[in-house]
């Protein structure tokens, strides 16, 4: 069966977006044995509002350990049967873009750029030869794996949180930060991207790409909708709270058009610069 793993201390969040505690509200009927989702009656952010502490998503319940097709394929075996075959056929049939990377060389100038939530440095070791690679990640098993891929570009890799990690480095230093499948999972979103824009250089770009709580999708899906992986995904981002946190920061949005967050679509694009 799916581990119920509750090694790690767990938080209690108050609404990541405008402060409001919604501990006496409903939980919401996406919420899954004991991690409680939230939509807060200020703002209608919805939220994770146990999720663990930092020390327990670099180990216990590190990004590599999430046993999300394990719950799927025990919970819904035919929709997942369904959709891993054609998502096989889709993948033979229609060639898909690098996404992240036709916006790196669209928006990021020359320099350093660093990887947030880096994994195994796989994105960061596809990118030009004019880019300084850094990658931040929490868990110690990637960040090991990173640290040795990233020796052939004389990369480096900083294992800690990420908000951490970027105020550890010194502003106006990078060119870019890559933020692909991670601002969904940072217990303090809005710190976060003020850590960015205080990195940035002048002209310099973020680049996000988060589940889109928003979507169709996930409306016909319900429960079975791919954005909920429980307890990573603490933070549940429609386009309006994306972009009302983004310009929050200070940073200004290049790029969100109607097919960077279409309404089909699960996941969601967006570019925004420091000015």
């Amino acid at each position: 069966m799916y581990s119920n793993r509750t090694a790690a201390p767990l938080l209690l969040r108050s609404c990541p977006r405008c402060g409001t505690d919604n501990s006496g509200s409903r939980v919401l009927g996406y919420s899954w044995q004991q991690w409680h989702l939230r939509r807060c009656r200020a703002c209608d952010f919805v939220y994770l509002e146990n999720p663990p502490d930092y020390s327990g998503l670099s180990v216990d319940y590190a990004w590599e350990t999430d046993d999300y097709a394990q719950r799927m394929s025990e919970e819904y075996p035919l929709t997942r049967s369904l959709s891993r075959g054609w998502r096989r056929v889709r993948r033979r049939l229609i060639p898909r873009p690098d996404k992240l990377a036709r916006r790196v060389t669209a928006h990021v100038p020359p320099g350093r750029v660093i990887d947030v939530g880096c994994g195994s440095a796989g994105h960061l070791l596809a990118l030009e030869r004019h880019h300084e690679i850094v990658g931040i990640e929490i868990s110690v098993a990637l960040a090991g794996q990173a640290e040795a891929r990233l020796a052939s570009r004389s990369g480096t890799v900083v294992n800690m949180p990420a908000i951490e990690g970027l105020a550890a480095m010194a502003p106006a230093s990078a060119s870019g930060v890559l933020m692909r499948s991670f601002l969904e999972h940072e217990h303090r979103p809005a710190a976060l991207l003020a850590e960015v824009a205080r990195v940035l250089v002048a002209g310099g770009a973020v680049v996000v790409k988060v589940p889109n709580f928003g979507c169709l999708n996930r409306r016909l899906m319900g429960s079975r909708w791919c954005g909920f992986r429980f307890p990573g995904h603490v933070n549940y981002f429609t386009p309006a709270s994306l972009r009302e946190m983004v310009e929050g920061a200070g940073l200004t949005v290049t790029e969100f058009g109607l097919f960077d967050r279409f309404p089909f679509a699960d996941n969601m694009w967006l570019v925004a610069h420091r000015t």
